[in-house]
This record gives C-alpha cells, sequence and structure tokens, in this order.
C-alpha cells in the first residue's frame, strides 16, 4: 500500500492533493501533515512513507534544510516540492538535494501523473510550464550580459556620450575621425538594444556603465 505524506497548511491545494491521491493511488495512506510538527518531530515523521509531497509557502532556505534533512537520512523517499519559485538558482539548488519532482502550484493532473510515473527514475521531474519561465529568464540574462559586452574604446565614447559631448568633440578629444565615433555610436545602439542616443544614455546609467 502506497503511503503519502502532505506537509502544508490546511489550503486548497494540499486538500485537493490529498484526495486525488486517495481516489487514484491503490489504496493509498494519505496524511497531511503541519509544518510545526514537521519541526518538532523532523524526518522521523516519515519513517514509514514513500512519497513526501511539500506544498511550499514558506522562503526557500527553510524548503532546502527540510529536504536535505529528510533525504539524507532516508535517501529512498521521493520528495515533490510545490512553490512560487521561479528562478534558475533556487531551482537548481532544490534539485540538488535530491527532490524527485518540483511542481508550480498551478500544475496540471497529468504532470502529476507523470511525475508518480517516473518516481524510480534518477532523474527528477520539473514542471513542463519552468521550460517557458527558464528559457526566459536564459534569454533576459543573456541580454543583459551582452549589454555590458563593451570594448575599451565602446565605453570610452559611451561615457563621454553621456556627458553630453558631439561626434565632433569625441572625435577631438580621442584622436579619431567623425566617422568612426559614429560607427561605434551605432554599434552601441545595436549592443544595448535601444534605437537613439537617448536610449543609449539611459541604458548607460540603468546598467552602471559610466560613472
Amino acid at each position: 500500500m502506497e503511503s503519502h505524506h502532505i506537509i502544508s497548511k490546511n489550503t486548497l491545494l494540499s486538500k485537493g492533493l490529498q484526495r486525488y491521491l486517495e481516489i487514484n493511488s491503490f489504496e493509498a495512506n494519505v496524511d497531511l501533515i503541519s509544518w510545526e510538527d514537521v519541526n518538532k518531530q523532523k524526518s522521523s515523521i516519515f519513517k514509514n512513507g514513500q512519497y513526501i509531497w511539500i506544498d511550499v509557502i514558506n522562503e526557500i532556505k527553510w524548503v532546502l534544510d527540510l529536504c536535505h534533512k529528510i533525504l539524507q537520512k532516508q535517501p529512498n523517499l521521493k520528495v515533490f516540492v510545490f512553490g512560487e519559485f521561479k528562478d534558475l538558482r533556487n531551482i537548481k539548488s532544490l534539485l540538488k538535494t535530491g527532490i524527485s519532482g518540483y511542481f508550480l502550484p498551478n500544475c496540471c493532473i497529468e504532470s502529476l501523473k507523470e511525475a508518480i510515473h517516473k518516481g524510480t527514475s534518477k532523474k527528477p521531474f520539473v514542471d513542463p510550464q519552468m521550460s517557458d519561465i527558464l528559457m526566459e529568464n536564459l534569454l533576459e540574462s543573456n541580454t543583459s550580459s551582452s549589454k555590458k559586452k563593451l570594448t575599451k574604446r565602446e565605453k570610452q565614447i559611451l561615457q563621454l556620450i553621456v556627458e553630453e559631448y558631439t561626434t565632433h568633440e569625441i572625435a577631438n578629444k580621442l584622436f579619431i575621425s567623425s566617422c568612426t565615433v559614429e560607427t561605434h555610436r551605432l554599434h552601441l545602439i545595436q549592443k544595448m538594444g535601444v534605437r537613439n542616443t537617448a536610449g543609449l544614455v539611459r541604458e548607460a546609467i540603468c546598467a552602471n556603465l559610466v560613472y
């Protein structure tokens, strides 16, 4: 007989999960456990369990510590976490504890079925919704990085543009032609992802590229 422990407050998510597991898991024993009981009894409370479901409304540090303690003493347990964490760093930290899956609170039932089915796999299950979110974070990170990858000369010219030097004045100050200055200006606009000089100034200040 399957044994499931759900760590949560008395939330709609925990009640729905409990009902789902009772109906769809053959002769399953499903218990709801409060955070207070977990803190008092630590991981010994799961001695006879097979699956642990954690409904997170707490900070990431608490969750990481709990997962680490549970799986350190009982590595064969299947631990699944529901949370609002969407950044790559926190997700990686959770997966490194050895959990079997991570879900967003609005996950679909098909994801639960797949996660339980793959419970014996060494590869953790990650809510499919996270794929798009992590991809967006990656793209934003790459865009942000590209804005900062400026050459020494580009940084010099950007600084002078922010200080309101004209193209002719920049050329004289750096001993280069006005045409070269304009070429660098165009490259800066492309790298910074803006449309004009005003956008350059705004982005330079926001990204702390000038002083």
